[in-house]
């Protein structure tokens, strides 16, 4: 039994979901892949929230946000923005145990009465957040590329690549359901058969060496019922209408001059496979597609839109890449700083990839009063993320209930930790004579009580252990949070040191001269290093990293001696030093 098996039994077997998961009132057992089927919010109860909801909180769900890092962020914005779900990345999964990361995940879903869509890159090979996260045992095969999993297999016995894809994708689904996630980015249905192109790897075209769009389209058709049996998992078909062999648009503008035709005809193969397969959602990449639109990215076209509605027949969500890839900043450069969350929405997408949800919203909301965008477009995108959230077994009737919660939200600062104590400090307000409590999610044992002083402010004191710890903190009439503090090796690691040098002096002792070298000559240019007054810690001096890492920088000399620590600014690998300059 390969590893990424023994992983969703392990994880799965015998929990109860509806716990970790927020809302969802089924159980799982993910080795027989079984499922108790639950009675879904009904089409008219959907309707009359759209029809009673404010403007503002039906635009909150059509936000998908990367999960916010500062404790207490991401369950304050879910609370207050409505959102409609966050994404999590490779910063999100490191340092926890598989218990604590579901637990964070169940506080987000907690902390908003619409269960959240929690969304992930889980394509395989690079684009992989699972792998070395420490969640899972891993083996280093198990979260391979589609086309690596496809081809190993095929060389080892022919016939059984597709059988290897699906099984994975089947898998893998299980796996992220159980760890609290339910939408996944995947699979890529982007044709390109040019081992140099940018998405070459991510797709599936030109697999064992043989070009071919509707093998592409055959892949696609057969793995999105694997990604969403039972109705575990939303699939997301990307990056319509087909990257090709465009420029990566992480970093800026990608065109492409395929005639129309081509990529009716050709790249949306794929696409339209898979939607008639029953694709969940599917994401609009930036690429401009000269011969279709060439004055908007896709991801803010109307007319790419209009192919993927009419065309393609897709009646499930349609959500943007990333909008804060560089290919979407430059284009509101280029156009006086156009509101791109707005432009989104005008194109006919029902959720936005962005972060800038507290700016976004009332832009949004503006431009629907003006009559830019039409309520029913509103209220139909929220139907269709509302349907796709009943159908992943999200919603309950209470889910959508607009009863006032009034509920108060913490004001939380960074974990700080103090390496000379080995200890943790979580600190931030709330009013005045709350009662607070820390629990400790692990043993389930309340660790911490404390009364909010009159300031407002509080901080919690712990110990930092060999293992990572994760809590909950409460407060009556508070949204809870969910706090993590890390492992003594992650919190304080071993530091890198830099050499110094014996300082100089110029001939008349006036000036000195502080210089080093750093062990990796990677910094060149990169790093800068600061040069304190450490009875002051004001800046006396600076220097960037040269050639070789070596670095220096001149300083005044003074009546009396002076302590000189030396740092390396905004960068926290490596160890401060301090350094005597003599006095005249």
């Amino acid at each position: 039994m390969n590893l990424l098996k023994k992983a969703v039994i392990s994880t799965v077997a015998g929990m109860t979901l509806a716990g970790c998961l927020g809302g969802i009132t089924s159980q799982v057992d993910a080795a027989k892949g079984h499922k108790t089927r639950v009675t879904r919010v009904t089409e008219k109860q959907i309707n009359n929230y759209i029809k009673k909801a404010s403007l503002k909180q039906k635009i909150g769900q059509m936000y998908v946000s990367r999960t916010p890092q500062q404790p207490g962020v991401a369950e304050h914005d879910a609370y207050k923005y409505n959102l409609g779900g966050f994404i999590v990345y490779d910063a999100d999964l490191q340092n926890y145990t598989t218990n604590q990361f579901k637990t964070k995940m169940a506080s987000y879903q907690n902390a908003e009465r619409i269960p959240l869509l929690i969304g992930i890159d889980q394509e395989g090979g690079l684009v992989s957040r699972l792998t070395h996260s420490g969640l899972i045992p891993q083996n280093g095969d198990q979260f391979k590329f589609p086309r690596d999993q496809y081809e190993n297999a095929e060389k080892t016995q022919k016939g059984s690549g597709m059988k290897a894809v699906t099984k994975y994708a089947h898998d893998t689904a299980t796996l992220l359901r159980s760890l609290g996630v339910n939408w996944n980015y995947a699979p890529d249905a982007d044709y390109s058969d040019n081992p140099k192109s940018f998405i070459y790897q991510r797709g599936f075209g030109g697999v064992m060496g043989k070009p071919s769009y509707q093998g592409e389209a055959n892949y696609i058709s057969q793995v999105i019922p694997a990604w969403q049996h039972d109705n575990l998992i939303a699939a997301t078909l990307k990056h319509f209408p087909g990257y090709g062999d465009a420029a990566d648009t992480h970093t800026g503008f990608a065109h492409t001059d395929k005639s129309k035709a081509d990529i009716e005809g050709k790249d949306m193969l794929s696409f339209k496979a898979g939607i008639k397969a029953g694709a969940d959602s599917v994401m609009v990449t930036h690429v401009i597609y000269d011969d279709i639109d060439p004055e908007y990215p896709a991801s803010l076209s109307k007319k790419i839109n209009t192919l993927l509605r009419k065309d393609c027949n897709f009646k499930g969500v349609i959500v943007t890449d990333a909008l804060e890839m560089g290919a979407i900043k430059d284009f509101a450069k280029q156009h006086g700083n156009a509101p791109v969350d707005v432009l989104a929405v005008k194109a006919g997408n029902d959720m936005i990839m962005t972060t800038d949800y507290a700016t976004g919203i009332p832009e949004i909301a503006a431009a629907v009063k003006k009559g830019e965008i039409s309520k029913t477009q509103i209220n139909n995108s929220v139907r269709r993320i509302l349907n796709m959230k009943n159908k992943l077994h999200l919603l309950k009737p209470s889910s959508l209930s607009l009863k006032k919660q009034n509920k108060r939200t913490f004001t939380l600062k960074d974990v700080a930790y103090n390496r000379k104590d080995k200890a943790a400090v979580i600190a931030g307000t709330a009013k005045k004579g709350t009662h607070l409590s820390l629990k400790d999610t692990d043993t389930k044992k309340v660790v911490k009580k404390i009364k909010v002083g009159k300031s407002g402010n509080f901080k919690i004191t712990l110990s930092v252990k060999e293992d990572p710890q994760n809590f909950a903190l409460v407060g009556k009439g508070y949204v809870s949070v969910n706090v993590h503090v890390q492992s003594d090796k992650v919190a304080f690691p071993v530091l890198k040191k830099f050499t110094l040098n014996a300082v100089t002096y110029n001939s008349d002792h006036r000036i000195a001269t502080i210089s080093g070298k750093i062990p990796d000559a990677g910094e060149e240019g990169s790093l800068t290093m600061s040069f304190l007054n450490a009875a002051t810690n004001k800046a006396v001096g600076s220097a960037v990293v040269g050639k070789d890492g070596n670095f220096s920088s001149t300083v005044r000399v003074l009546d009396k001696d002076q302590q000189i620590k030396v740092v390396a600014q905004n960068n926290k690998d490596y160890e401060a030093q301090t350094v005597t300059v003599k006095a005249k």
